[in-house]
């Protein structure tokens, strides 16, 4: 199997149907808004759960995002669906509890009992999720919570009230509601690809789900500063151990401030990490200060420079490649600019070409030479052009100078020919 980047953007989220408040859903995707439009029937795709049409439309109340990997927002979701039954939540801990019912055999007339999800309301969810970013087995991941829905958001302040606000530190908790102009326009006439491509680079960092940045975009910079680093020939330190980098430039992390040009191997790093913690036992850091500027580092954002400059060719590609409409708007600009700069040109310097056609006007008005005769207009009228052209070029040659002797050279004077 191919190794691959960490994803740029991986998250859980909860779904409220608008129409019925209480049904909810939790679901996972590398993209909110594509997902969004399948559970609302927009596009295909979607959720079997989701797509009762007394339930849509569906509404993105809020994500966690954060994930190293895809395989650790799946596991994350599950946590979330089934909090009576996951083993990362200890039973002494555990909000809600297991419900068991009965069913009976259509052909035996059987019964037994089988575990059941119980029915969660928004408190539920919203607490059970507070309990989740607290266990020992997320609680080192650097995940975060994004609200979109204000009313959501207080059920959330009022129960992380409730347990002593006791929410793990480095954990970031935002509301980011959509702008009022962006709701507006929520429901245009249909767009063409290209309108829709514009508009979501538009409502990048405008708030709500369709401001959330799902791409690379945010280590672009980062991503240019380490390849231009490690390609240089100077040779590079490492900021820790003092050792020089060998050619395996591939586990080097580049810290990410723009005037820094420190470099670090990855375990010595990560090493510095967890001392400046205290973390004992763990073998993976959050955050860190540069070893050189002091600046705080996310490690994750660090791990994900490295992994897309390693193994993401095809993403560097792409996140390099300049925007097409912009390429050909900047070069038909130029080509306008060059246009207008040689017609200047041409006028300064035809300046006189009005007095030049006068010149030729006079010239075409002289009387023409007796020997001068028109020759009606008939269907061999183009053969009698090229005749007559024919009879001035002998007769202008037989005043011309003797004939010389036709010299061909090729790349060696010595092997001329002279032709009779």
């Amino acid at each position: 199997m191919d190794a691959r980047p960490i994803p740029a953007f991986y998250c859980c989220y909860l779904l409220r149907s608008v129409e019925h408040h209480a049904s909810l859903y939790v679901g996972s995707t590398p993209n909110p808004v594509r997902r969004l439009a399948q559970h609302n029937g927009e596009s295909k795709g979607g959720a079997v759960r989701t797509a009762r049409t007394n339930l849509r439309p569906w509404e993105m109340t809020c994500i966690v995002t954060g994930f190293p990997s895809k395989i650790a927002a799946l596991q994350f979701e599950w946590a979330w669906q089934n909090t009576h039954l996951t083993k990362r939540i200890a039973d002494e801990q555990r909000i809600t509890l297991r419900e068991t019912k009965v069913r009976t055999s259509s052909k035996t007339a059987r019964t037994r009992k089988c575990p059941a999800r119980p029915r969660a309301s928004l408190t539920d969810k919203l607490s059970n999720l507070n309990l989740l970013l607290r266990v020992p087995s997320f609680a080192r991941w650097p995940l975060q919570v994004r609200f979109f829905c204000e009313d959501v958001y207080r059920v959330w302040q009022r129960w992380n009230e409730r347990v002593g606000g006791s929410i793990r530190s480095g954990l970031r908790i935002v509301l980011d509601l959509k702008q009022p102009a962006e709701a507006l326009n929520s429901h245009d006439a249909p767009m063409s690809t290209q309108e829709k491509g514009k508009r979501k680079r538009e409502a990048l960092g405008k708030g709500g789900v369709e401001g959330v940045d799902v791409g690379y975009s945010e280590l672009k910079g980062h991503l240019e500063k380490s390849i231009f680093m490690l390609e240089d020939d100077e040779p590079i330190m490492c900021s820790i151990c003092a050792a020089r980098i060998g050619p395996d430039k591939m586990v080097t992390l580049v810290c990410s401030q723009e005037s820094c040009r420190t470099a670090s191997h990855m375990t010595c790093l990560a090493t510095r990490f967890l001392d400046e913690e205290g973390a004992g036992s763990s073998i993976m850091p959050t955050s860190g200060k540069c070893p050189k500027c002091k600046v705080a580092l996310q490690w994750i954002d660090l791990i994900k420079e490295m992994s897309l400059r390693a193994r993401g060719e095809k993403e560097v590609a792409q996140l390099m490649k300049r925007p097409k409409g912009r390429q050909s708007k900047a070069v038909s600009s130029h080509i306008e600019h060059d246009h207008t700069r040689n017609e200047d040109e041409s006028d300064q310097e035809g300046g006189n070409f009005g007095e030049i056609a006068l010149q030729a006007g006079s010239v075409a008005d002289d009387p023409l030479p007796d020997d001068w005769h028109y020759q009606e207009d008939d269907e061999n009228d183009l053969m009698s052009t090229t005749s007559a052209a024919s009879d001035g070029m002998d007769s202008a040659s037989s005043l011309t100078a003797p004939r010389l002797e036709v010299v061909i050279e090729d790349s060696d004077w010595d092997e001329a020919e002279v032709l009779d």
